[in-house]
């Protein structure tokens, strides 16, 4: 079978709406044969046990996207732009709260809660980035995450672990994570702000300013000798392939 046409079967299954039938149709178009639809439906999750499961819940169609995204990253067509890109799309639109067009996710992004999940337009997360969306997050337009980046919106007691407190994260439009570094609860990254690579995010980010360290502190105003902001052209591939 053809890339597209794969592609096509499974965007038609997501759009009729991913019940336990159709799922288990598109798992097995990406190779996960033998699941059957009772099989399927027994499926449990690692967000049905948070604590917080109550207040997000996922429909069976959420918790199909969610097993549909995570098993693409485990098998051989994960690793195909032409396949896995337009179909994280396609899953992000139907399980997160907002989805922009232009949504382009490398591989092994993983969230928990992606009913929890607001994008704009053409936001990028690169391969290994960690969602924790308990608590919620948004990022603005054009707003990119670069590889291994970790967001967190929820801290535990040190006494009891059950006892936990959420704030939301937001990265601003043309916000800029660099590699391998931590966002921790409550923190808003300013329109084009910038956070240097391995650095620890504590306080919000001042618009186009860039911070590093442990914890991350501003270092000084980002690079910009355009006029408007889409001389940034902050897109994740060249071309701008499957942005616009």
């Amino acid at each position: 079978m053809k890339t597209k046409e794969r592609l096509v079967r499974i965007c038609a299954l997501i759009e009729e709406g991913l019940d336990c039938e159709n799922a288990v149709q598109a798992l097995s178009l990406i190779g996960f044969s033998g699941l059957d639809k009772d099989e399927l439906a027994e499926f449990k999750l690692w967000n049905d046990y948070m604590p917080i499961a109550k207040d997000l819940p996922y429909s069976e169609q959420d918790r199909n996207l969610h097993i549909l995204w995570e098993c693409l990253d485990k098998t051989p067509y994960g690793m195909n732009c032409e396949l896995a890109i337009p179909l994280r799309q396609a899953i992000a639109k139907k399980l997160f709260k907002k989805c922009g067009d232009g949504f382009v996710a490398n591989e092994n992004c993983k969230f928990n809660y992606g009913n929890n999940i607001e994008l704009g337009e053409n936001v990028s997360w690169n391969s290994g980035c960690y969602i924790d969306a308990k608590g919620g997050v948004k990022m603005g337009n054009h707003a990119m995450l670069t590889e291994n980046v970790t967001i967190f919106t929820h801290t535990h007691s040190e006494h009891d672990h059950m006892q936990r407190a959420y704030s939301g994260v937001e990265i601003c439009d043309y916000a800029k994570v660099y590699t391998a570094a931590t966002i921790l609860p409550g923190v808003t990254i300013g329109k084009g702000g910038i956070v240097a690579t391995g650095a620890i995010v504590t306080k919000d980010v001042d618009e186009f300013t860039l911070v590093a360290g442990i914890p991350a502190k501003p270092l000084r105003k980002r690079n910009f000798d355009g006029e408007s902001l889409e001389e940034m052209n902050q897109y994740m591939m060249g071309n701008k392939e499957f942005q616009k």
